[in-house]
């Protein structure tokens, strides 16, 4: 309640010193152009689940802590792990991802245009920085036939593109040591564009053993050749020293005491450090009014160590190169489209493995080199028949190589290679019985590579791969629809059905708890429901309501354990729902409400155990003032305003019950932007 009554008082000074009108923009009901579906186009004519978030929803009002904030918006989206950044965020969307041990698994992540996610089908987002975000796009269900390997999703991300001159400067502070600087700048000169960013990000953590420490430099330069062509320049570097690992507690451990990290955690010290640095080129021309090309390519290198809470091949490092790059040439008719291109990626990971004495570094147990391979040619194709009715037509082809090359050969040479060779096609359809409505429906395949990890991860404690691991395989038919039916309400709903096989999914090994295995699961089915609604209550003020069911179940698996038939996949609730509701009034005041409503799910494939449901509430409220060529901007927020008691993370299938890593309460921060231009 204290906290409250401050919010409201905070609310009044800022009305009552507001003088001018500095509004804040607010985007208005209409067609999105996106580009994540790889043809540029309106959101509402791609026969795909779409979400687009824009930089008012991403940045205004947020600690930009991490992507978290933003993914509740998206309805098929479920995210967890927010506070433990040794292992980043987990995010599923349909399921694909759930399974992952850390990071993000089974989805493509794309900055800019160019892959974030590595040809395994991994990666993290702690390795972008949240100021810098001008639009999040979200494609749900299987893209193989776009995208290739571990495509269960899309997040594809734009960082900002100044027009006119601008230099910001923020400072955030908050509970558990949360502190968050930041400088950019950037604008448009004749025919260079510039954008350069800054920042730096700490926090001591809501657990004990879980501080963070993390810093940021983001570039881009286009220069614009003329009119029909022009070339970008993308570079980017994070120093990440320290992000502690707490661990996960059993429901027990969590009654005694919510803040304690597991103690062998400490003994062991577990964390993670890296150091990472990527530049890329990208290069398009337009030929005459129905030609475009686009080349690419890309470098990025990774210096990565971390420390798990056990002492057997406890130590991990590994540096990585993962290089790649691409080709598409695009014909644009007024009744037909074609794109077709070369996607060609190529990691390399230099691994050892070592004992982790309590912290320190113990005996070398294994070293190689893993190499992962991918080639994807693609062709694109959509058939608009009149304003009504379009077709589209994706395929794809991804030629795959994994290699092993043992270094470590004390216990016998277990080199390896393994190809998958895999052809992905897709159909969708769509209706618009008016410019602004679209019925819609696909059909469409994806296929997911177990990664490197989840390969070198081998349960006989050996080099090489696991050699029981094999892809996961999926069907998805869906259908849909979106539109705008007044000026006020926007309506999306999808429903769908994936059928998967082979599903990969973690498991642990008593005695060995903090280390993740995986195998397959025979068959399962998920079916849901996704409904997001935008309602525009008057100017200035808009709700938003999102509610996605997931009806997601193992088929047929079987382990040593048990048959699991018929039990519900673990890590993914039911029913969940999110609301927002954000106001901007013209004066310069914003508050923003959101809550999220999350139903209990099983955390174990046995579903003898169940994380609780939760409800949270978040508050954030700001005064934007401007001033001649400066803008002010003082905010103020509140995570989890009612202090909830809840997990902000499960670990899926974890031996002696340490399922949970208790979620923080209140989160207060606030701070303030001064931005010139």
């Amino acid at each position: 309640m204290k906290k409250l009554l401050s919010l409201l008082c905070l609310i009044n000074s800022f009305t009552s010193i507001a003088q001018t009108d500095s509004s804040l923009k607010v985007t208005e009901l209409q067609p999105v152009v996106i580009s994540s579906s790889r043809f540029v186009g309106k959101d509402i004519q791609t026969p795909l689940a779409v979400t687009v978030i824009d930089q008012s929803r991403l940045q205004t009002g947020q600690s930009k802590l991490s992507l978290f904030d933003a993914l509740g918006a998206v309805p098929g989206v479920f995210a967890m792990n927010s506070e433990n950044f040794a292992q980043d965020l987990r995010i599923s969307i349909r399921g694909f991802g759930a399974r992952a041990s850390f990071g993000i698994r089974g989805l493509k992540v794309v900055m800019d245009g160019i892959p974030e996610s590595i040809p395994d089908g991994t990666a993290k987002v702690g390795n972008l920085d949240m100021g810098i975000m001008e639009r999040m796009e979200v494609i749900k269900g299987p893209t193989a036939g776009l995208y290739g390997n571990a495509s269960g999703g899309v997040i594809s991300l734009f960082s900002e593109t100044p027009k006119t001159f601008f230099a910001e400067a923020q400072a955030t502070f908050g509970s558990f040591g949360f502190q968050r600087l930041q400088f950019k700048t950037g604008q448009e000169v004749g025919k260079i564009t510039y954008f350069f960013n800054a920042s730096r990000l700490t926090s001591t953590g809501y657990r004990n053993h879980s501080a963070l420490e993390r810093n940021f430099f983001n570039g881009k330069v286009i220069y614009k050749f003329s009119d029909k062509s022009n070339l970008s320049v993308l570079m980017s570097y994070v120093d990440s020293p320290k992000a502690e690992d707490p661990g996960g507690l059993t429901q027990a451990d969590i009654t005694k005491d919510r803040q304690q990290a597991r103690q062998v955690n400490i003994d062991y010290n577990a964390f993670e450090t890296f150091k990472q640095a990527k530049v890329a080129l990208i290069y398009e021309q337009k030929i005459g009014e129905k030609h475009l090309i686009n080349a690419r390519a890309f470098y990025l290198n990774r210096d990565f160590k971390n420390q798990q809470a056990f002492e057997a091949n406890g130590q991990i490092a590994f540096k990585r190169d993962f290089s790649g790059g691409g080709f598409s040439y695009q014909f644009t008719d007024k009744k037909y489209r074609l794109k077709a291109g070369l996607d060609l990626e190529n990691q390399e990971d230099n691994r050892q493995r070592y004992d982790n004495l309590k912290g320190e570094r113990g005996t070398l147990k294994l070293n190689q080199v893993e190499s992962f391979r991918n080639i994807g040619a693609f062709i694109l194709q959509e058939y608009t028949f009149n304003s009504q009715f379009r077709l589209s037509l994706n395929t794809r082809f991804d030629d795959i190589q994994l290699k092993i090359a043992d270094k470590f050969l004390t216990d016998g040479d277990q080199s390896a290679t393994q190809s998958f060779q895999r052809f992905s096609p897709m159909l969708g359809f769509s209706f618009a019985p008016t410019a602004n409505q679209s019925i819609y429906t696909n059909i469409s395949s994806s296929f997911e590579t177990p990664s490197l990890n989840e390969l070198s991860n081998n349960p006989l404690n050996t080099g090489g791969f696991n050699p029981d691991l094999s892809p996961q395989k999926s069907r998805n038919v869906e259908l849909g629809y979106k539109g705008i039916l007044s000026k006020k309400i926007r309506l999306d709903l999808a429903l769908f059905a994936i059928e998967v096989k082979d599903e990969i999914v973690p498991y642990q090994i008593a005695g060995q708890a903090g280390r993740t295995y995986f195998r397959n699961a025979g068959l399962s089915n998920r079916k849901g429901i996704e409904t997001g609604i935008t309602y525009k209550v008057f100017n200035g003020f808009t709700a938003y309501l999102n509610y996605t069911f997931s009806d997601f179940k193992y088929k047929e698996y079987q382990t040593t354990a048990g048959k699991f038939d018929g039990n519900a996949l673990p890590g993914i609730p039911k029913h969940n729902i999110y609301g927002e509701f954000r106001y901007f009034n013209p004066k310069g005041f914003f508050g923003i409400l959101q809550l999220r409503r999350i139903n209990e799910f099983y955390v174990d494939d046995a579903n003898t155990t169940r994380n609780d449901g939760f409800v949270t509430a978040n508050v954030k409220l700001g005064y934007r003032k401007q001033m001649a060529h400066l803008v002010l901007e003082p905010f103020i927020g509140i995570n989890n305003l009612t202090n909830t008691v809840y997990n902000a993370n499960v670990q899926i299938n974890a031996t002696a019950n340490r399922y949970f890593e208790p979620a923080a309460g209140s989160f207060v921060f606030g701070g303030i932007s001064v931005r010139g231009f």
